[in-house]
């Protein structure tokens, strides 16, 4: 029962390191973000409320969903192996690891040759910040920060998901566990800003975006604690900031991950920084250094590959204790 999830992860993994992320209109990443546009124009005809944004947010989470539930299922009725390929492919297009860390190089690359105004430029391709005044070392700040925050999103959360749809449902569910919190991830990032527009609206994606993140979040900063010794880090000290900073973020779960790299690296990040020309008082977090260098960027990169790969283990390894205590139970 273990292999095929074991055997999924593994190619996935393999395919992203391999191909990273296609860049194609036809990704369904792209696809759900098109259809998104779609969606918000046809529900606001009817309202501009939380109803209708509910309402859009269900239709075309279960749509992307339901896709690949019923690939992978017909897959399977062929046989395992094209049930696993379609369930690797799925959950392939729904992790972004690769993708994490080609961003984190394209900033590395022009800092190291003193270029700040193309590592800002490319800063500015992944946060919402404002990068134009950016020292080195802030630029640097931004990005592991970005590091932090997006493992969660953007690899950890997939995994979760998808072994707890292959608990469920098999490797049908397993694909669409992982779409699922692609779509309403993607979702959130098309509605669920809250302004005068999608306030309402975008409601149900940015609480749901919440929920879903809400368990990968904090068995990230574990994730990350473990893998912390690979990049000169201490097990306890990335706990303890963690821990320490969690709710040092609007966000419920975005500081797990950021407060969990500052330990693991002994560096500072957070405090003050500017959006739209507005300062959010965000206090630091961590009690490490706070003149970040080049190569810190190169540590959290290598952090960010190590953290999500002892974040998949660690999924086979809650599969195989839950399946050793479904047998003691039974």
């Amino acid at each position: 029962m273990m292999l095929p999830l074991i055997l999924v992860f593994l190619f996935a993994f393999l395919l992203d390191f391999l191909l990273g992320d296609p860049h194609t209109k036809w990704h369904p990443v792209a696809l759900t973000g098109r259809f998104a546009s779609v969606m918000e124009t046809l529900c606001r005809k009817v309202s501009d409320g939380i109803c209708a944004g509910a309402a859009g947010w269900l239709i075309l989470v279960g749509i992307c969903t339901f896709s690949a539930w019923i690939t992978t299922w017909a897959a399977c009725r062929v046989n395992v192996w094209s049930g696993g390929f379609s369930a690797c492919v799925w959950l392939y297009f729904s992790i972004a690891l690769r993708s994490l860390i080609d961003h984190a190089e394209a900033i590395r690359r022009p800092l190291s040759r003193g270029d700040l105004p193309e590592a800002r430029r490319a800063l500015s391709m992944i946060v919402s910040r404002d990068t134009a005044e950016l020292d080195a070392s802030s630029i640097i700040r931004g990005a592991i920060e970005s590091l932090g925050e997006n493992g969660i999103d953007g690899v950890n959360s997939a995994l979760f998901w998808a072994a707890a749809g292959y608990f469920a449902f098999g490797l049908p569910g397993l694909a669409s566990g992982a779409v699922f919190l692609r779509a309403a991830n993607t979702l959130d990032a098309c509605w669920g800003y809250r302004n005068e527009r999608y306030e309402k609206f975008g409601k149900t994606a940015a609480r749901m975006d919440d929920l879903l993140h809400w368990i990968p979040a904090r068995l990230t900063m574990f994730s990350v604690a473990f893998a912390s010794s690979l990049c000169g880090g201490k097990l306890p000290e990335t706990l303890r900031t963690a821990i320490r900073h969690r709710k040092d973020h609007p966000s419920p779960n975005s500081c797990y991950g950021m407060a969990s790299f500052a330990g693991a690296l002994g560096i500072r990040l957070g405090g003050p920084t500017v959006y739209a020309g507005e300062i959010e008082p965000y206090p630091f977090w961590g009690n490490g250094r706070a003149e970040l260098e080049t190569r810190d960027l190169l540590r959290a990169e290598r952090l960010t590959a190590a953290s999500s790969l002892v974040f998949g283990i660690m999924m086979l390894g809650g599969a195989w204790l839950w399946i050793l205590l479904t047998k003691l139970w039974s």
